[in-house]
C-alpha cells in the first residue's frame, strides 16, 4: 500500500490518510484527469513536505510519460508572476528604446516567460509547490492561472505551506480584492479537488 522508504512508525497519522488517499487518486489517475481532478493540501512544510513530493514525484515517474505533468515550485511561479505582469509589459513599451543586449534578454525572458505560462496552462497535472502569495501580481496570475486550467478542466495540486486561515488571512491583506479573489478561487478549487489539511 506505501511506497518503498516510508516507514509506517516515522508518518504521523494524517498523512499515512493522505497517502493512502494519494495512492487511491493515483491507481485511478486516468479518470481523475479527464475529470480535472486535484488536491488542495495545507501545512505542506518540513517533513511533510518533502514526503509528500517524494510520493508525487515517485508516482509520476511510475506513469511513464503517459501524462503531461508540471512541478513547479513557488518561487518559480512567483517570478514568472513578477516578469508577465511587471517587468516584460514595462519593457515592452520602452522596447525600441532598449540597447541590443538589452533587447535580446529581453527576448529570452519572454519566451522563457511563455513557455512556462503555456505548461501552466496546457499540462495534464500542474503541481505548484509551496504556494504563498505575497504579492498582488502572484496573486492575479495566480487566479488567471487556476481560471483557465477550470475552463479546460485540467487537473491541479497545491501544495500550501500555510493552515486554510493563514492563508485567507495573508491573501486578504494582499489587496482590498483579496477576499473576493479568494472566493473566487476557492470555488474552482474546492469544485474540483480533494482536500487535506
Amino acid at each position: 500500500m506505501f511506497e518503498r522508504g516510508y516507514l509506517v512508525d516515522d508518518v504521523p497519522l494524517q498523512d499515512l490518510d493522505l497517502l493512502q488517499r494519494m495512492n487511491q487518486y493515483f491507481a485511478s489517475l486516468d479518470l481523475r484527469l479527464r475529470s480535472g481532478q486535484g488536491w488542495v493540501i495545507y501545512n505542506v512544510k518540513g517533513p511533510r513536505s518533502t514526503r509528500l513530493t517524494r510520493f508525487l514525484q515517485q508516482h509520476l515517474t511510475e506513469t511513464g510519460g503517459l501524462y503531461s505533468h508540471y512541478f513547479l515550485p513557488w518561487r518559480d511561479f512567483a517570478l514568472t508572476a513578477y516578469l508577465v505582469t511587471e517587468e516584460l509589459s514595462e519593457l515592452a513599451t520602452k522596447e525600441a528604446e532598449l540597447s541590443e543586449h538589452a533587447r535580446r534578454e529581453y527576448a529570452i525572458a519572454t519566451r522563457v516567460s511563455r513557455q512556462t505560462l503555456a505548461r501552466m496552462v496546457t499540462t495534464d497535472l500542474l503541481i505548484l509547490n509551496g504556494l504563498l502569495p505575497r504579492t498582488e501580481h502572484e496573486l492575479a496570475y495566480l487566479d488567471k492561472t487556476i481560471e483557465r486550467r477550470y475552463q479546460q478542466r485540467l487537473s491541479t495540486i497545491l501544495m500550501i505551506p500555510e493552515e486554510p486561515h493563514e492563508l485567507v488571512a495573508g491573501i486578504a491583506q494582499i489587496t482590498e480584492q483579496g477576499d473576493a479573489i479568494w472566493r473566487r478561487l476557492s470555488e474552482r478549487l474546492y469544485q474540483t479537488s480533494l482536500i487535506a489539511v
